[in-house]
């Protein structure tokens, strides 16, 4: 008797089911029409913008995006979303969606999140410091310049590395970065020096370390090395006729030492610049000069480390086009060529 009573029971449920939905769904259709007469059609494929605020719930995200007109009934978008076990997992942001989309659509992109907008720049090997400031004030549109100088100029990071050195020039590792809108210009300038850290910690130092230098002198080093060499099979041998003229005290004779100083990077030097009395002017002071003169890149310092075993003391432009250099061991040679190369 107890079966018979479950069955009956069962076919009236069944009865009752098959009434209330197609009521249900000719009540939302005839909400839904009615709704449409009040309200401004949306026209399809248009984008809007919506934003879901923090501990927004989905009763309120689904009549938003009826609002707007990314979907056409609240309702039924709710009941979508509840179908699927998703109304805990819908993300806060702001969102672009086109209007009439399908539901589908935009509970893809509600649950995915708001895609993360990243901003790229290039530092390129050889730039200086100010030149860094300028290129991330200008590329990137949330970091005003002098955000970017005071965090470069206020020198109080906690790098070993940084031992001796009076600013950062040399250490703002050139590279192309990539970076979020919660970056701060001092979260720039500390990737930057990571980087730096990261690149050079596999190095050999060894050699420098025999001659008596620091891994600072050979960033001095590696910056003259990348104004000077154009040609990257020339960076060894520039290198070589730094360290031959360091080693017996012989004046550099570099005047990118001079027009970091000045800041005068079209090659014009004048008699008067020349004679200007500053330890950046390697021809009248010998040994290095007091900062690296910019920021070199990896093959610069490693060619500093590894200078070509070969005796030359001089070398100058034979191909003003081509940017290459002749060396040679006397003056008198060197003389020669920068006469015929005039």
């Amino acid at each position: 008797m107890k079966t018979v009573n479950n069955k009956f029971i069962n076919k009236i449920n069944l009865v009752i089911i098959l009434l209330v939905i197609p009521l249900l769904s000719f009540y939302l259709v005839s909400c839904s029409l009615f709704r449409g007469e009040e309200k401004e059609i949306v026209p399809a494929g248009v984008e809007v913008e919506f934003e879901i605020k923090e501990g927004t719930a989905l009763k309120e995200i689904a009549s938003l995006l009826e609002e707007k007109g990314i979907i056409d009934n609240a309702f039924l978008f709710r009941l979508f979303v509840e179908q699927r076990g998703k109304e805990k997992s819908l993300i806060p942001g702001i969102y672009t969606i086109e209007t009439n989309s399908e539901y589908e659509k935009v509970l893809d992109k509600i649950t995915a999140g708001t895609p993360v907008v990243t901003y790229k720049f290039i530092i390129p090997e050889g730039y200086t410091v100010k030149q860094i400031i300028e290129r991330v004030a200008q590329e990137i549109p949330f970091i005003e310049y002098k955000d970017m100088e005071e965090a470069v100029y206020n020198n109080n990071y906690d790098y070993d590395y940084l031992e001796g050195a009076s600013s950062l020039e040399g250490f703002l590792f050139p590279k192309t970065y990539e970076i979020t809108i919660d970056y701060s210009a001092r979260n720039i300038v500390e990737m930057m020096l990571a980087q730096y850290r990261y690149e050079t910690g596999g190095l050999d130092y060894s050699f420098s370390e025999d001659k008596g230098f620091t891994r600072y002198d050979i960033l001095k080093i590696a910056s003259m090395i990348e104004k000077e060499a154009y040609v990257p099979k020339e960076r060894a041998l520039i290198s070589a006729v730094i360290h031959n003229r360091l080693d017996i005290n012989m004046a550099l004779g570099i005047d990118a030492t001079l027009c970091y100083f000045l800041d005068k990077w079209d090659g014009n030097l004048t008699e008067t610049d020349l004679e200007i009395d500053t330890e950046y002017n390697t021809r009248l002071y010998t040994g290095l000069p007091p900062t690296p003169i910019c920021n070199p890149g990896l093959a610069s310092i490693e060619a500093a480390l590894n200078p070509a075993d070969v005796d030359f003391l001089y070398y100058v432009v034979d191909d003003p086009e081509m940017h290459t250099h002749h060396f040679s061991t006397n003056y008198e040679e060197h003389i020669g060529v920068q006469n015929n190369t005039n």
